[in-house]
């Protein structure tokens, strides 16, 4: 008897255990569920993603385009000097570059003296979901906003580090550019942005001497990506020929100068003066 209830005895612990560990089990679907769920309410909340007012001020009355391969153009594509940049929205050192050089390019652009073409890489840098980001502002660039878009990527990755391109972040912030949800939302489900980017990625590799992002090739030279070096090379290829052609200036100011809407009582006014 007493070898009985010991059996039955070990058989019962044995029965407790199994019950713990069904219930622990239990406990950790249960807790592993609602931290999914919380994560999944989280990544839907609109996530703050500002946008500069200078922005779309710096950018006003440039004419903007894309190259044969998709890449976004800022200036009049027959100015003398032609600017790339290899870069990526998740490389820190691409963001250093953005802030202390293309301003200087942009208003270069704007005098007519430079076309500027960005390549949307995604292979380098350390932020995470710099493929996001890139294709969300190829997408933007549909609708006339990649520069803008561009702005505020860099922008964000100075403000929210590892967080600045979770996908709540982007949708705000294309929210808040104003650009057709609707249209994006096509954009991105297309092939579009995906090639584009593939596109970039293959230019790169073509490159000769290229090693990372930033790369900065000045009508097709390679340039140390800073401000002095940038500055020099554009000078010397201006030099070479000759300074801004004259045609250049005149078709960057027509595309620049602001447009004058005429309303019926200004065309009255012009009618009747003598």
């Amino acid at each position: 008897m007493s070898r009985n209830r010991t059996v039955e005895r070990r058989r019962e612990r044995e029965r407790e255990k199994r019950r713990q560990q069904q219930i622990t089990g239990v406990v950790i679907l249960v807790a592993l569920a609602v931290i999914a769920a919380l994560a999944l309410i989280l990544a839907n909340q609109p996530a703050e993603a500002p946008i500069s007012a200078e922005s779309a001020e710096r950018y006003a009355g440039i004419p903007l385009g894309k190259t044969d391969e998709g890449f976004p153009r800022l200036g009049n594509p027959d100015a003398p000097v032609k600017v790339v940049e290899y870069s990526s929205f998740s490389c820190t050192a691409c963001k250093s570059f953005h802030d202390a050089v293309t301003p200087s390019i942009i208003e270069r652009v704007r005098a007519g003296e430079v076309v500027f073409t960005y390549v949307p890489m995604y292979t380098t840098g350390s932020v995470q979901n710099g493929q996001g980001a890139a294709l969300a502002a190829v997408c933007a660039g549909e609708q006339d906003k990649f520069w803008e878009f561009h702005d505020a990527l860099f922008d964000w990755q100075g403000l929210y580090a590892n967080q600045a391109f979770a996908n709540n972040r982007l949708e705000t912030g294309i929210d808040n550019l104003g650009i057709n949800r609707g249209q994006w939302d096509q954009c991105m489900g297309s092939e579009l942005p995906g090639r584009v980017i593939r596109e970039a990625e293959q230019s790169a590799r073509n490159l000769p001497g290229f090693e990372g992002t930033p790369t900065i090739t000045v009508n097709g030279i390679l340039v140390t990506p800073d401000l002095a070096s940038v500055t020099r090379a554009i000078d010397e290829e201006l030099a070479k020929l000759g300074g801004v052609p004259e045609a250049t200036v005149e078709a960057t100011t027509e595309a620049t100068a602001p447009t004058v809407e005429t309303t019926p009582e200004a065309t009255a006014e012009a009618t009747t003066a003598p």
